[in-house]
């Protein structure tokens, strides 16, 4: 069995691949992928994978990312610390979903399921999705508002007042529809991005969040990546990899 660990924590994709070989005697490992970047070449190159196991927080991103640019059909197994991303896992050929701190008992279940699926090579029947929805609650109820400080003071700030997020010297930066500029208390874009809806923001690239109303017009940029013009004057650039996904997120 070929198997790809997309994992950017040398120590957990070496733990890992422990358990893997433990649990399937007969596995053969590509070189561990680190990054959406990495992982995408790879996908492209269309290798003779037959299981992935892959981490969703990687160095450059979310591995979410990785299916807006290139069509990874490949069985996946998912492994995070994070439990509200199972729903979206599941709607991209997931086979399995394990939280860490993983377990070898875990981890055979898992190959066990992907072994019995790949047999008949049936995918999730939406019945099954729609299932897995009410347990996990699809209604999720994205925030509405930001509470600023100002002097000794807490103000409510609707999300859809802001252009855009931030990141910016290891701070997030909110700017507003007036170009006025808040700081927020979220430590990173990743842990903000899955506070906001999806629908409305979009992580252009690893610096910035936009807003749907906030974008004025795109312009095609060199390399194959897209220049967005913003509502409020500033530019940002969407890279070639996320360029196709941006398109049908507008659409």
């Amino acid at each position: 069995m070929n198997i790809l660990i997309i994992e950017d924590e040398p120590l957990a994709a070496n733990q890992l691949r422990e358990i893997v070989g433990e649990c399937c005697s007969e596995a053969f490992f590509y070189q561990v992928v680190d990054s959406v970047e990495d992982a995408v070449r790879v996908f492209r190159s269309k290798p003779a994978i037959d299981l992935v196991f892959m981490d969703i927080h990687l160095s450059d991103g979310q591995a979410f990312e990785i299916f807006d640019t290139v069509e990874a059909d490949w069985p996946i197994i998912f492994t995070t610390a994070y439990d509200h991303y199972a729903i979206r896992a599941f709607e991209v050929n997931s086979v399995d979903y394990l939280l860490k701190p993983i377990t070898k008992e875990r981890v055979q279940k898992a190959i066990s399921k992907f072994e019995k699926q790949n047999a008949v090579r049936t995918p999730m029947r939406q019945a099954e999705l729609n299932e897995l929805r009410k347990i996990l609650g699809e209604t999720r109820m994205y925030r509405e508002n930001f509470l600023i400080t100002f002097k000794d003071r807490l103000i409510p700030v609707p999300v859809n007042d802001f252009a855009c997020f931030e990141i910016k010297n290891g701070v997030v930066l909110g700017t507003r529809f007036d170009k006025s500029t808040v700081v927020l208390d979220e430590r990173s874009l990743d842990e903000l991005s899955l506070m906001i809806d999806p629908r409305q923001f979009y992580r252009a690239n690893r610096q910035y969040l936009i807003n749907r109303r906030a974008i004025k017009e795109i312009a095609h940029y060199f390399n194959g990546k897209l220049q967005v013009t913003m509502q409020t004057g500033g530019v940002v650039v969407v890279s070639r990899e996320k360029a196709g996904g941006f398109k049908e997120w507008l659409q």
